[in-house]
């Protein structure tokens, strides 16, 4: 029954978009999980060389559980070797979990000679695509990665929108993004007209992993996008707790909030209530079926008119 479903979007929706996808200059990464030991890596590797035009790709096997006894130093020169390739864009498979242990050989190497790159992905990517984008200024993209195509448990809006954002820089466009659904959830959110800063964040549990390190999260004068997945709420406020006792939220313009994968608002709004900066809460990026665009780096203006409230990401010109 799983199969059929995927092959039943895979024809509705993959071949929407396959088109689309072949024409970008497109590597695909796995510094995270692989797929699946089980039934789905043939299938989902199948379909997802289809989807980028018959590409050959080393898809990885093993799942989360799998990474904690992987082979880092294997791992961390596949994905050196597409960091130095000449791609111009580097999408990751999946999340789940592995990146982290990589970080330390990323950070000992030098890429300051490696002409710029793309890099997409979420979730577990989170410290990767921060470090590569704070050191780097390459541009890092919070989006559908890969495996979300082929599963599809993203809306139809979350992968239009990441490839109308490519072709836009492709072919020189002045790009914009927009997240529009966004609600105050604090005093100082709903008195604040403009806000504006650069874009940072990511999923919370891999932001709380980069504190201490050499390539921690850099939040000073930054709007900061923040999400998860199936959290409870005395976890959620444990996370955001240490992420303020480290000093995070002292000096950046805003946070914004997205999916939790849980009804964690009561959390959110206390939490908000005991801060100094505007907060405000979005059901459009994260792990939920909605998982729209947001580029690290990019300058980001949050703006209140009337009764909506939206935030418009552009390159700093």
């Amino acid at each position: 029954m799983y199969f059929k479903f995927i092959a039943a979007f895979f024809a509705l929706v993959g071949s929407v978009f396959a088109s689309d996808l072949k024409k970008f200059d497109i590597e695909v990464i796995a510094p995270s999980s692989g797929l699946p030991e089980q039934g789905l890596p043939e299938k989902l590797a199948k379909k997802i060389t289809q989807l980028l035009g018959n590409m050959k790709i080393d898809v990885p096997i093993g799942g989360s559980e799998a990474q904690v006894f992987a082979d880092e130093n294997a791992k961390f020169l596949k994905l050196d070797k597409s960091l130095r390739s000449n791609h111009k864009i580097l999408w990751a498979l999946r999340g789940g979990y592995g990146a982290d242990k990589l970080m330390p050989f990323v950070v000992q190497a030098d890429y300051s000679k490696v002409p710029s790159k793309i890099i997409i992905g979420y979730s577990d990517l989170t410290p990767l695509m921060i470090h590569l984008s704070q050191k780097y200024g390459w541009i890092a993209i919070n989006a559908p990665m890969l495996k979300d195509f082929v599963i599809g448990d993203k809306s139809k809006q979350s992968y239009q929108s990441i490839i109308n954002f490519l072709n836009n820089i492709c072919s020189c466009t002045k790009n914009s993004l927009k997240i529009s659904d966004l609600k105050p959830i604090n005093d100082i959110a709903k008195s604040k007209k403009v806000v504006a800063g650069k874009i940072t964040g990511g999923n919370i549990t891999c932001i709380i992993s980069t504190i201490g390190t050499s390539w921690q999260i850099e939040t000073s004068g930054k709007i900061v996008f923040l999400e998860d997945t199936n959290v409870t709420s005395f976890r959620l406020d444990r996370l955001l707790t240490h992420m303020k006792n480290a000093g995070l939220f002292r000096n950046a313009k805003a946070i914004i909030f997205g999916d939790f994968g849980a009804d964690v608002m009561k959390v959110l709004k206390r939490f908000a209530s005991k801060l100094d900066i505007p907060v405000y809460k979005s059901s459009r990026f994260g792990h939920g079926n909605t998982n729209l665009p947001f580029v690290y780096n990019y300058t980001g203006t949050i703006r209140r008119i009337g009764n909506k409230t939206e935030v418009e990401m552009r390159v700093h010109e």
